[in-house]
Parts: C-alpha cells; structure tokens; sequence
C-alpha cells in the first residue's frame, strides 16, 4: 500500500507541472518524448532481463490483456495531458483519478472475478460519483481554480478527465490481470507504452520541429516524475491489494493536488474546489475501511491473490 501513496504524490506532482507547462507546449509532442523515453528504458531493462523466446513467450500468452492495457494506457494519459491543458489541475486529478473506484466496481465485476465488491466500497463509490457531479457544475460555471472559461474548453475538458479515469480504472484492473498471471513487473512496464508513443508521434508531426523542441524538458520530466516511477509503483502496488483497494489509494492524489498547486500563480484559490475533494476524501476512507474491515473469508482471499501475484 505505500507504493500506491508515494503514487499519489507523484501524481499530484506531475498534473501541477505539467498543468503550467502544457499551457506553453503542444501536449502531444510531450506524449511523444515521455513516452518514447519511458518505453525505451522500460524496454531495455526487459531485454537484459529475459531471453527473446521467453519475451515472445509471453507476449503470446497475453496478447488480448497487453493489447487492452496499450490502448487503455494511451486513451488514459493523452486525454489526462489534454484535460490538464484546460482545467484546474485540482479539478482534473480529481475527476481523472477519483472516478476510478466508480469504473473500477464495474471493471472488477466484469474482468477480475477474484474479489467480490464491498457494500462499503460501492457507497464509497457512489459518493464520489455524486461528489464529482457538483465538482464539474462549478467548474462550468466559472468555479473553479481557473476561473470563468469558455464553456466549450471547459467541456472538453471534463470529458477529457473522465475518460482518462476510465482508461486508469482499466489499466488498474488489467495491471492485476497479468500479475496475477505471473507477468513481473518490468516487463508490463515494458510492454505497454508502445501505442501511446505512437500515438504521440503521430500528433507532435503537426505541431512542428519547434514545438518538439519546447517539449523536450518537460517531456523528460513527465517519463520520470510522471510516468515512470508512479506506473511502477501502481505496478508493485496492485499486486498486494485487490484493484478496488488500490483505486481508492490513487484517488487521495487530488488533496495532494490542491495543496501543490497554490504554488501556481495561474490560479485562485476555489472553495468549491477545495469542499469537493475533501468530501471525496472522506468518501475514499469509507472505502479503504471497508476493505479493512471485511470477514476474513475476504481477506483469506485477497492473501491468494498475494500469493499468485508474488510467484
């Protein structure tokens, strides 16, 4: 669990800075550079660690999983990097990460048949739902940390947020699939990014040399600080708690959001902002506790999940 709470740290970090960055750089030129570098590296460690035959081993063995993580992790960070250009930082974290649990109770139903979802947890779940709905009225209405904007940019926007929180939730649960299949956790990194770089090439080709140039420095710092050490850790951690239990973890990162972003001379203070997300932390706490709190039958099986995932 505390790889997940460094996660959420790491979060908040990243959507601040890219939040002031991206307001300068094309977001798809920064896709392309962090995450042909994050790839790259991932890649590599995977080539030293594993032969060719059992790389291509697994990629057969897992191909329906690997090709739905590749897409979730692209649909995930492209629309998070262009939610983040014309939101709140605050408002996107909370509307990309806190909607999570409310996917992820739908996610672990239909593909991680392992756990049961907790009554405690689908409260929790329906309370950020609710929470989130008078977050996103604010923000249309001119709300928010960053004022009254247009209502089509903030439109785009807050789709753009949820769809990224899909696309986590997704990734969360299909992360778990194959550690739960035995696939370390390397490797996943390593054979993740391939779409979403792609994808980010593909997008940098029309916005030009000069907007490449300008998101070298922040792409760098987004594969690192952004994408490679928190997908790690998300990694690690969903491996020893249940999908749902790390969904709640990653939604703290909003509160650590609102508190880092006071740095950013953009913004104003929001106290709708600010009321909403502390209500979706408590909401976040009803849920860890009921994971906390189930039978032990429950907890005797997520300790199986453990065990498969550390083989």
């Amino acid at each position: 669990m505390t790889a997940l709470f460094v996660f959420s740290l790491f979060s908040a970090l990243v959507d601040v800075f890219a939040s002031e960055r991206l307001q300068h750089v094309d977001p798809g030129s920064v896709a392309a550079v962090a995450f042909t570098l994050t790839g790259a590296f991932f890649c590599l460690l995977t080539a030293v660690r594993l032969r060719p035959a059992r790389l291509l081993a697994v990629v057969r063995t897992h191909a329906a999983d690997l090709v739905v993580l590749n897409i979730t992790t692209a649909v995930t960070w492209l629309t998070l990097l262009y939610a983040l250009k014309l939101l709140e930082p605050a408002v996107t974290n909370v509307v990309s990460i806190a909607i999570g649990p409310a996917f992820t109770v739908l996610l672990q139903a239909l593909w991680w048949k392992r756990d049961r979802v907790l009554p405690g947890e689908i409260l929790s779940a329906a309370g950020i739902l609710l929470t989130l709905a008078g977050l996103v009225w604010a923000s249309l209405d001119g709300r928010s940390g960053v004022g009254d904007r247009a209502a089509l940019a903030m439109t785009l926007g807050l789709c753009a947020a949820v769809v990224s929180g899909a696309g986590g939730a997704a990734n969360v649960v299909f992360s778990a699939r194959l550690g739960a299949a035995g696939v370390d956790v390397p490797t996943v990194m390593g054979l993740r990014f391939g779409l979403v770089a792609a994808v980010g090439w593909t997008l940098a080709s029309f916005s030009g040399a000069e907007q490449l140039g300008r998101a070298l420095v922040p792409g760098a710092v987004v594969a690192v600080i952004g994408v490679s050490i928190p997908a790690y850790l998300v990694q690690i951690g969903v491996r020893r708690v249940t999908p749902m239990t790390a969904s709640m973890i990653c939604a703290l990162a909003p509160a650590m959001t609102l508190l880092l972003q006071l740095a950013d001379s953009r913004l104003t203070f929001s106290v709708p902002s600010t009321l909403g997300i502390a209500v979706i932390t408590v909401f976040i706490a009803i849920g860890l506790l009921a994971r906390r709190g189930a039978p032990p039958a429950a907890v005797a099986q997520e300790s199986r999940i453990h065990a498969v995932s550390d083989r």
